[in-house]
């Protein structure tokens, strides 16, 4: 709330994505945040999007998914959560048939380099409880953090964090690594891929001269915005 962001994805009456945003108790419905922007730009520059495919959407559950209170285990099981949970699959289902995908972002934001395999065993069980059946299935894990399960080594059955996400239905695993433009491993059960995160911390870094990584991609200073430096 007061944070400059929208409240929640909508379905509206034409079944297009949408958000409602609240300023000052006053509802409005539009573009406010990634999803709906980028639907709208498509549909004016279908070129940019290859056969229509959109983005992959990595939710966690704690708070519920997509604006919606949909964790049982915080908000208790009742009618309120049941309706939130209807609402909220609505959404998804409507952003499925637009091209968008879902991965797993863990139940609790999980930092999965220091998490237990116990810890990891727990909030997956309330992911795949809570989280999956408004979703649907995934085999992409997109760890918090970028925190992976393992060093730059292959993975095996020997790494027991490894076996139990596989045995789960995982064999896509996203890090994050800004030390190289795209790096990649594929093993003959798995892919693992390194994300490099286009934010206020990377932008930060690239203006700085500490990291230009994202120099082959985006030129930082045209798109920053300075007014929010002060």
């Amino acid at each position: 709330d007061n944070s400059g962001f929208p409240s929640k994805l909508i379905v509206d009456k034409q079944n297009q994505i949408k958000n409602i945003y609240i300023d000052n108790k006053k509802e409005t419905v539009g573009d406010y945040d990634m999803v709906p922007l980028i639907d709208s730009f498509i549909k004016k520059h279908p070129d940019f999007s290859y056969q229509g495919a959109k983005g992959t959407l990595a939710l966690t559950g704690y708070n519920g998914i997509l604006g919606y209170r949909t964790s049982k285990s915080e908000y208790g099981d009742n009618e309120k959560t049941n309706k939130e949970i209807e609402a909220a699959k609505k959404v998804a289902d409507q952003l499925k048939k637009d091209g968008w995908s879902f991965a797993s972002h863990t139940w609790g934001h999980l930092n999965m380099t220091q998490a237990s395999l116990a810890d990891i065993q727990q909030d997956n069980e309330r992911w795949q409880n809570e989280v999956a059946p408004i979703l649907g299935k995934t085999n992409i894990l997109i760890y918090p953090f970028g925190a992976d399960i393992s060093d730059w080594q292959p993975y095996s059955e020997a790494n027991q964090k490894f076996a139990y996400l596989k045995q789960q239905g995982f064999d896509i695993f996203c890090n994050v690594d800004a030390s190289t433009p795209a790096w990649g491993q594929l093993g003959t059960d798995y892919y693992r891929n390194a994300r490099i995160n286009i934010d206020g911390i990377r932008f930060e870094a690239d203006l700085k001269g500490e990291n230009p990584i994202l120099d082959q991609f985006i030129n930082v200073k045209e798109v920053y915005d300075q007014k929010d430096r002060g």
